[in-house]
């Protein structure tokens, strides 16, 4: 590579590094939406319903200022080795309001010994959607 082939290249890079940072800086604040790296997580516990069946309740955090809706869980039955039985989806009903939570309770599935819950997917408030890989396994 030339000396000037360097420079060029030095420069598109500058240039390229400049309208990045000035694209953050300009980008309005309502734009933002929740990432799929946090901003819904899941908490919950397994329980037993009036007849005995196992279920999951819990709460949808949104850690975000933007309401979500139209979530859904994906609960994966996972055995003790740690292999997946089952896999539901499930829609959780009502939003879940920004920097707030949703309480949610669903039928587990029949056979694992323990669970995974994952938020699958959302719908901001501007009407964006989104699929994070949050979650949580439990025994």
């Amino acid at each position: 590579m030339t000396r000037l082939h360097v420079a060029v290249l030095v420069a598109l890079v500058r240039l390229v590094a400049s309208l990045s940072v000035a694209t953050l800086l300009v980008a309005p604040a309502s734009a933002a939406e929740p990432d799929s790296v946090g901003s819904l997580t899941v908490e919950w516990a397994m329980n037993r319903d009036a007849q005995g069946y196992p279920t999951l309740q819990g709460y949808i955090n949104n850690l975000y200022d933007v309401p979500v809706d139209n979530v859904t869980i994906r609960i994966d039955g996972v055995n003790e080795a740690g292999q997946t039985l089952s896999s539901e989806v499930m829609l959780i009903e009502g939003p879940v309001p920004g920097d707030g939570r949703t309480y949610f309770e669903v039928l587990a599935p029949d056979g694992a010994t323990s669970y995974r819950v994952t938020v699958d997917s959302f719908e901001s408030g501007a009407g964006a959607s989104a699929s994070p890989s949050e979650g949580a396994e439990r025994r």
